[in-house]
């Protein structure tokens, strides 16, 4: 009718739109503004673009999970690292055997420790580019059940999953400096939790949804976390106590 309601996040809006609770001649206004526009007019792409798939394909919350959304960071970026660390070790002794001697110290030395850090913190990131720009979703986050999309519920691309993954990269994990990133992640778990949705989602216009809480979801999350930790503990372990007695 006449009510006015919000303010409420562009995800929400879309969320309205599509379950039928607003038409496309709707008025809605950003915050401050004093006129608004049709839905169709502010979001033209609706009229062109199907519906989301329904409440039935599992992907239905839009709340925020900021520690889903942590855990399946944390599990990407060390799945990506063993990946890239084993992939180039592999190539490197296959196709340039004479360098083997300089690749082997390479990723466990401590005098590389550095260089090894950047190169592995980079393709950490990068790796999760492609999966993000055409699905949506990483291993990480399939598992946390967590799927990032355009607000038409189209896939984000290569370039914003590119400056998606930046964004992260500078803004949540602050370069990777350690004490320093540690600041910078409890910011945007603040931004998440107060607004609904972190800084750079929002920027790039991006949506939000999740499995919905579920024993079985809970199961799933606290298990990988607990064999991560385990596996994190064991291959940091010193040389001495991984020998067999």
């Amino acid at each position: 009718g006449e009510a006015e309601l919000g303010p409420v996040s562009e995800a929400e809006l879309i969320d309205l739109y599509r379950d039928g609770h607003m038409s496309g001649e709707t008025l809605v206004r950003q915050a401050g503004q004093e006129t608004g526009k049709q839905m169709v007019e502010a979001f033209p792409y609706l009229i062109e673009v199907p519906p989301l798939a329904s409440p039935g394909d599992g992907w239905t919350d839009s709340s925020p999970h900021p520690w889903r959304r942590f855990f399946a960071r944390t599990i990407d970026l060390n799945v990506n690292a063993f990946v890239f660390v084993f992939a180039w070790t592999l190539l490197m002794t296959t196709t340039a055997p004479n360098q083997s001697e300089f690749w082997a110290p390479f990723f466990v030395d401590q005098a590389y420790s550095f260089p090894r850090a950047l190169l592995t913190t980079a393709f950490s990131f990068l790796g999760n580019i492609p999966f993000m720009a055409y699905s949506g979703t990483t291993l990480g986050k399939w598992i946390f059940g967590i799927r990032i999309t355009q607000l038409d519920g189209r896939p984000m691309g290569l370039w914003i999953a590119l400056k998606r993954e930046f964004a992260v990269y500078v803004r949540a994990y602050f370069l990777m400096i350690p004490i320093a990133n540690f600041f910078t992640l409890a910011g945007a778990y603040e931004t998440l939790t107060s607004e609904g949705k972190t800084s750079w989602d929002r920027d790039y216009a991006l949506m939000v949804k999740q499995r919905p809480d579920s024993e079985v979801q809970t199961l799933v999350g606290v298990v990988v976390v607990i064999l991560f930790v385990v596996a994190a503990i064991w291959t940091n372990l010193p040389p001495e106590f991984s020998k067999a007695p």
